[in-house]
């Protein structure tokens, strides 16, 4: 069993929470595991590797992400969104101009400060762990790419936006700080990923289905997920690929996806435009 699940995660439940209950249904011998970790409050898209295909995973992990977000000004969390304990501030009501007028601002690269209730390890443990142990945190900032803010809606105190942004963009401390910059704090109400990459919502599986059905009817091939271009070869060249061999061929430059005459896929080669190396090759 080699591949990929598109899991509609629902809300209230952790990324891990999910690969166990997938691990569940293909057996305890096959490795799965998550490409990328959403909050529990979190709905959408979440990739999981299955068997062979958890070294695949790195090849994910960079891809730019799509979210859906609702904020609400006037209040406050340590975390940032309503999961953590909520505090009512005054502010004055902020209209629809001023909220477009400051979007701008968190486009392009922009400079983050983590929230302190996160998956980031400092000295060995997760942030959130030393938070709740009630430990003062100064997350290093971190620069990232939000490329495009679209408000979908808006209706004091609540505002909708689509965010199109580099992986490792802190949505929650977009909407935090917004709120900071319109002088009104700022959480998020409900978040969805939308897409990963070119991988969106409307491919994503709900667990219901996956309990119901079993995980292989949902199991996509490596090849399209990953979207590299595709290169077929020879019986001759696949020995050699899978021996970890060098390859001549005319390609442009960049990763391919591997595949066998017959349509296995063997793995991830990379070309320089003469050489096609095996990257990582699945036995």
């Amino acid at each position: 069993m080699i591949g990929f699940l598109i899991v509609d995660k629902p809300q209230g439940i952790t990324s891990h929470d999910v690969v166990l209950i997938v691990r569940k249904l293909v057996g305890r011998t096959v490795k799965v595991g998550h490409t990328g970790t959403l909050d529990p409050l979190a709905t959408g898209v979440l990739i999981l590797s299955v068997g062979k295909a958890t070294r695949l995973s790195k090849y994910l992990l960079k891809r730019d992400k799509t979210y859906r977000v609702k904020g609400r000004f006037g209040l406050t969390s340590p975390t940032y969104d309503i999961d953590g304990e909520l505090s009512s501030v005054e502010c004055r009501e902020i209209s629809r101009e001023e909220l477009l007028a400051a979007l701008p601002r968190f486009t392009g690269e922009v400079v983050q400060f983590p929230p302190p209730y996160s998956a980031l390890r400092v000295k060995g443990k997760r942030a959130y762990q030393l938070a709740r142990e009630g430990k003062k945190l100064e997350l290093p900032p971190r620069t990232v790419k939000i490329y495009s803010i679209e408000l979908l809606s808006y209706s004091y105190p609540d505002f909708e936006l689509m965010v199109h942004c580099s992986s490792g963009t802190y949505i929650r401390s977009l909407v935090h700080d917004i709120g900071e910059v319109l002088g009104c704090s700022a959480v998020v109400a409900e978040l969805r990923r939308v897409c990963v990459g070119n991988i969106c919502e409307d491919e994503a599986v709900p667990l219901h289905l996956l309990k119901e059905r079993g995980v292989e009817p949902f199991l996509k091939p490596p090849q399209e997920v990953l979207c590299f271009p595709v290169v077929e070869l020879s019986e001759r060249e696949e020995r050699l690929f899978r021996n970890g061999a060098a390859l001549l061929k005319t390609l442009p430059p960049g990763l391919y996806s591997v595949l066998s005459r017959s349509g296995a896929f063997l793995g991830v080669g990379k070309s320089n435009g003469e050489v096609l190396k095996p990257e990582t090759v699945i036995a």
